[in-house]
């Protein structure tokens, strides 16, 4: 859940227009501050990035527009039970992700909103168990594969980062443009060296028949 959150407020870092959370409760009924919902996580297109300490459907102006939920023993039973709550509130779309495995099947399961009803969106198996369901709204793909990454980028054809992994990333980049570097200053040096040592075995060579060519002929 954690992971997923940091990924995707990596992702958009540099939105205005977009509020992504974790595990904060959002208020839904307009003048009753008592009933709340707490998605997993959640993105709501439109309202500006910030800290808050709750989420408000009248003060922020609308629903969440995707909601994600990672089942869990203890939470399974409430997330499919939100799914008539989140669809009065329209909420667009409605995630059920199952990390640990025995709770949903297929393991990621998208449904978006239409006409008043959630219609679950189509999903792609491909090998090693890998599920992949296209969000519309969120423009990436939702996928389950090893558990640990949810967030597939078409264009790329990668998984999303965290940002210490990108540093990371960026930081071996530089090691080896630095190693690259130093390789072609060494090779030049190598190759300067070589042309030094040819001119001198020239230089003698020059020399060496100059002196011949000084030197008096004997008559027979």
């Amino acid at each position: 859940m954690v992971r997923c959150y940091r990924e995707l407020k990596h992702r958009f870092r540099g939105s205005r227009d977009m509020f992504i959370a974790c595990d904060m409760l959002v208020f839904y009924k307009c003048g009753n501050d008592e009933v709340a919902l707490a998605p997993d996580a959640f993105v709501s297109f439109g309202v500006p990035p910030g800290p808050r300490a709750r989420y408000s459907v009248r003060r922020g102006g609308k629903p969440p527009d995707v909601v994600l939920e990672f089942a869990s023993p203890s939470t399974v039973e409430a997330d499919v039970g939100k799914k008539n709550k989140y669809r009065r509130m329209g909420v667009q779309e409605y995630w059920l992700v199952d990390p640990v495995g025995g709770y949903h099947d297929p393991r990621v399961q998208g449904f978006q909103l239409l006409d008043r009803a959630y219609e679950r969106m189509p999903w792609e198996k491909g090998s090693g168990g890998l599920v992949a369901v296209w969000s519309p709204l969120v423009r990436l793909e939702v996928r389950f594969a090893d558990g640990q990454r949810w967030f597939w980028d078409r264009k790329t054809a990668q998984y999303l980062e965290l940002p210490e992994a990108e540093d990371e990333a960026r930081l071996a980049s530089k090691e080896r443009a630095r190693q690259e570097a130093e390789a072609r200053v060494e090779s030049t040096a190598q190759a300067l060296k070589a042309e030094q040592r040819a001119r001198k075995v020239l230089e003698a060579r020059i020399a060496e028949f100059e002196a011949i060519a000084k030197c008096p002929r004997k008559h027979t």
